[in-house]
């Protein structure tokens, strides 16, 4: 995933925690900012000694590069005018800066003038506890600072044992806490079970916008109570039978003492840990960041001008032909350019006048077999960058300069200009350029905008790919298989508006086009290409979108669960339960998983497979914090996997086929 985490501060502060938690959750690198994107995860006296500097020494720190930043301790109007104003600057001058900006509740999220997105805390993994609080205890959970509420709690208490679990904050060590018994700093472990210990937790802090305190109650089972504010009905409203809102901190304090069910613990209504953190984090990443992690920026280096060839595939067409050659001759262009016409068994090989370096490579005629005459023409050529027109497909004068300047600066750029009709660009292609950011924003579905009649890449590129595919006979599709295969071997997408070219002749459907030749082509891309939208479910096909690969000894019925979960190959083992299913043994697929245990296939495999490809084709799969397995994908565009929080479990049913087969 290509990704960097700063962090700052102190290991056993709670933002620095939950920094180094994300990281340890998602994947990336943990640094400095290197050439990707950067994620910061910040509170203002983390980075410097005021909000302002703060923000500051971060930005440089960033020097122009795109990153993304979680809040913490977002400025409250209860901080004082003074702080709050200071504080709230800074605050709003990072968010208006960064590329994504995320705090951790609603409440936050309005303090802030540009658009943010909202991850709640997570509930932190709870050990299994043995709760046995001490009779009139109250407990305050995390560091002691001005404002936190320890003197509200001690004064509400009463004849009540107070107890901090933790220690006095940087530079307020010397804070007077009468009627507080202060623990220091506690390890993970004796944390745990200090909170054990208390009969009464209470977060007392009045200006609180994001607790990881309460979260801590919260994952233990415990009911809590907690100062009312917008942030606390917030939770509240998730975990209904834990927080008790606060209006009157003497009288709920002594009714919860009084109260010998408070202290019981209590079962979690939500899901909501860093696996699912983790998860919306990385969507969250891979929309902002989307160019980087699939490997879709291109090169910005200085490059001579280009040789190109121009290919043109040609049928009993030699008028328009000519047009289209003479589009050719009145190009802006000014670097060495050839034309290759490859002529689809026409009747007369045409001949056209011209000053360019023009030849004419023919084949026989045996039906309609465009990718052939590309690949001849392709293979006639001796210039460094393709350009493909059709024969009815004229460019403007700026259209081979405008397309190659791109591919001049990247060995793998592919670019798609604009075809205009009659009455301009089909709806459905604008659409995508502006969607896709004219291809910036290029994924794994993008093959469909891959159009072979205006279309531009390194002659080099094309030739690794192995170029068209000429088993494809008949109109459409060869240009959508070639655009599949590229993106899969690393190609960079481009849309360039300005490679304008004029489609002559009326669209495929204006001619006459019916849904039985579509479905030739249809059928023809469900064979070859793999991605859930050339597909149907249910169809068995010689080549898989996933495979994976189980250890040996793996029961019958978590292979059976594997083939039933989408379009996937078992790449091993083969038990002889499945010595007749295709989709058992050697085989290629998109995406290849590698499992350390034999675990059942997740009920959403394809969006699992999705977010792969969208953090950069390379991931470890993990299971409750535990690693177990791999997953690569044909493009990969990182060297730091991604770390992908999958629901895989053990087959628990019966060790006898018969029983699996007859469920009983």
């Amino acid at each position: 995933m290509n990704l960097t985490h700063l962090i700052a501060g102190p290991a056993e502060h709670g933002v620095t925690e939950y920094a180094r938690l994300l990281a340890e959750n998602t994947g990336g690198r943990v640094g400095e900012p290197g050439e990707h994107p950067v994620h910061v995860t910040f509170t203002d006296h983390l980075f410097g000694p005021t909000p302002d500097e703060a923000v500051d020494v971060l930005l440089s720190r960033l020097a122009g590069r795109r990153f993304s930043v979680s809040f913490h301790d977002v400025p409250q109007e209860g901080e004082g005018a003074e702080r709050f104003a200071r504080r709230a600057d800074a605050y709003q001058r990072l968010a208006a800066a960064a590329d994504l900006a995320v705090t951790n509740s609603r409440h936050e999220a309005t303090f802030f003038d540009t658009e943010v997105e909202v991850i709640p805390l997570p509930l932190p993994t709870a050990p299994s506890l043995d709760i046995d609080p001490e009779p009139g205890t109250v407990g305050v959970l995390g560091f002691i600072y001005p404002g936190k509420g320890h003197n509200v709690v001690a004064e509400a208490a009463g004849d009540l044992r107070v107890r901090a679990l933790g220690g006095f904050s940087a530079g307020h060590e010397d804070m007077d806490l009468p009627g507080v018994e202060v623990t220091g700093y506690l390890s993970e472990e004796d944390l745990w079970a200090e909170m054990a210990r208390i009969a009464v937790p209470v977060c007392p802090h009045l200006h609180v916008s994001a607790s990881g305190s309460m979260m801590r109650w919260l994952a233990a089972g415990r009911r809590v109570l907690v100062a009312d504010s917008t942030y606390a009905r917030e939770v509240a409203g998730l975990f209904p039978d834990q927080v008790r809102l606060v209006t009157d901190w003497a009288a709920d304090i002594a009714a919860a003492a009084a109260d010998p069910d408070f202290s019981r613990t209590v079962e979690l209504p939500v899901t909501w840990g860093w696996p699912e953190v983790a998860t919306r984090w990385q969507e969250l990443w891979a929309e902002t960041f989307a160019a980087e992690f699939r490997g879709n920026v291109l090169a910005d280096t200085p490059a001579d001008t280009p040789s190109v060839s121009v290919v043109i595939p040609h049928y009993n067409n030699p008028e328009m032909l000519t047009r289209v050659v003479r589009g050719l001759e009145a190009q802006t262009f000014d670097g060495p350019l050839e034309v290759i016409v490859a002529d689809d068994g026409s009747a007369e090989l045409p001949r056209v006048d011209t000053p360019l370096p023009l030849q004419v490579v023919s084949q026989e005629d045996r039906g309609f077999r465009a990718a052939a005459a590309r690949n001849l023409g392709a293979a006639h050529a001796s210039n460094d960058v393709l350009v493909f027109l059709d024969a009815d497909t004229v460019p403007e004068p700026d259209f081979i300069r405008a397309a190659v300047s791109r591919v001049a600066r990247d060995p793998a750029c592919v670019v798609v200009g604009t075809r205009l009709q009659e009455d301009g660009e089909p709806q459905w292609l604008i659409d995508a350029w502006q969607r896709t950011r004219d291809l910036t924003l290029a994924d794994d579905t993008s093959w469909r905008f891959i159009i072979s009649s205006v279309l531009a890449l390194p002659r080099e590129l094309f030739t690794s790919v192995g170029g068209f595919d000429e088993s494809m006979v008949g109109y459409g599709g060869e240009d959508w298989e070639l655009g599949w295969r590229l993106w899969n071997a690393g190609a960079k997408f481009r849309h360039v508006p300005e490679a304008v070219a004029t489609h002559l002749e009326p669209e495929w459907a204006q001619r006459g086009g019916g849904a039985e030749e579509k479905n030739v082509e249809s059928v023809a891309l469900a064979h070859r290409i793999t991605h859930p939208l050339a597909r149907p479910d249910g169809v068995v096909f010689a080549d898989q979108d996933v495979a994976v690969e189980l250890p040996d000894g793996t029961p019958e019925p978590v292979l059976a669960s594997w083939l039933a979960a989408g379009d996937v190959r078992v790449l091993s083992p083969r038990p002889e339960l499945f010595s007749a299913d295709p989709r058992v043994g050697p085989g290629s697929a998109r995406l290849t998983l590698t499992l350390s245990r034999p675990l059942l296939a997740p009920a959403d495999l394809p969006e699992v497979a999705a977010r792969i490809h969208a953090l950069g084709g390379a991931a470890q799969l993990v299971v409750d914090g535990e690693v177990v397995g791999s997953a690569r994908g044909r493009r990969v565009s990182t060297d730091t996997p991604a770390l992908v929080h999958v629901d895989l479990s053990p087959w628990t049913g019966p060790e006898r086929l018969e029983r699996w087969f007859a469920g009983w």
